[in-house]
């Protein structure tokens, strides 16, 4: 459609008209100021709601001393210095002595009624005197010979299912000519200890090879040294033992605990650490608020730490999960 305009005699096209929408700059602003605190609120809530769960889980508990070991169990053949003591004749067997009971050299701690012909009675008693100074077992089992101190280079030593935990039977009264009827065993010669380990135990065993280390038996503890270790296909490790009980003289396989290190003093959890400016310290629970204090570690074990410095006492509050906590934070 063309407009002829009067007067000008110039043509103009007929166009839509456009609308133009204004924005409020008032309102924008309003709702900006509305989000921004809708998500200081959301935050705030968030930060309280976090404090209050943290604050729930924090485990607050008290400073004790204390003892951690390394330990391992194990089960092991004897070793021991021993001297069979063999029937001279067939007969009955009597012992005058208890069973582990000491005796020294040349002693009788037994008789042997043997048949005689000759003898008015149709007996003839026999002394059967030890050989050495020791301890008189009647237990034998067949490894006297073999299982010796100074066989060690020499011979394989068995493995452990060959040989019975339990005690052999003691002697019958009747024996055989040239059957071992007793043994005497050196009770001040060192025993030895041979176990079997998995090969990562044996090197850590290892690394205590200058040590002494103590081995636990039957509710006793005494001390023990590793002579040699093996990381062949059977890993094991040959302990010596100098000081111990005589009970134990009776025993070829035995199930013990041997402690390789152990740790001493004021202890908490490792986690429980809390470190700052490369410097170790916990943080305790003084007058209802979180302290940081810097502690010395003086030794690790088995994921425990022993720690001193000042304060450090024992009674004193701590928390034993830091992660849940913050320096300033209340309890």
């Amino acid at each position: 459609m063309v407009v002829k305009t009067e007067g000008s005699g110039i043509k103009h096209k007929a166009g839509r008209h456009r609308k133009v929408r204004v924005v409020n700059g008032n309102r924008f602003l309003c709702f900006v100021l509305i989000c921004f605190i809708i998500a200081a609120m959301g935050w705030l809530f968030a930060s309280s709601a976090k404090s209050f769960i943290y604050k729930q889980l924090i485990t607050v508990d008290v400073l004790q001393p204390g003892v951690v070991e390394q330990d391992y169990a194990a089960e092991g053949i004897l070793i021991k210095q021993e001297y069979l003591v063999k029937a001279p004749l067939k007969g009955n067997m009597k012992f005058l002595v208890a069973d582990g009971e000491r005796v020294k050299a040349g002693t009788s701690f037994g008789e042997l009624a043997a048949s005689d012909i000759d003898a008015v009675s149709g007996v003839k008693r026999y002394a059967v005197k030890a050989p050495v100074s020791g301890v008189v077992c009647r237990h034998v089992d067949g490894w006297e010979t073999v299982l010796l101190p100074g066989n060690l280079d020499v011979v394989e030593i068995p493995a452990l299912d060959k040989i019975k935990s339990d005690l052999p039977e003691e002697t019958k009264s009747l024996v055989e000519h040239g059957q071992p009827v007793a043994k005497v065993i050196d009770n001040l010669a060192p025993i030895y200890v041979y176990a079997l380990f998995s090969l990562n135990d044996v090197k850590q065993i290892q690394q205590q090879k200058d040590t002494v280390l103590k081995l636990k038996w039957a509710g006793q503890v005494v001390e023990a040294r590793v002579d040699k270790v093996f990381l062949g296909e059977q890993p094991a490790v040959l302990f010596i033992v100098k000081n111990y009980p005589d009970e134990i003289l009776h025993y070829r396989k035995i199930k013990f605990h041997i402690t390789t290190a152990i740790l001493k003093g004021i202890l908490i959890d490792e986690k429980s650490l809390v470190q700052r400016d490369n410097r170790y310290g916990i943080y305790l629970a003084w007058k209802g608020f979180v302290r940081w204090l810097p502690v010395e570690v003086t030794g690790r074990l088995e994921g425990r730490v022993a720690i001193r410095g000042t304060d450090i006492q024992p009674g004193i509050r701590y928390v034993v999960n830091p992660a849940f906590a913050r320096e300033g934070d209340k309890l």
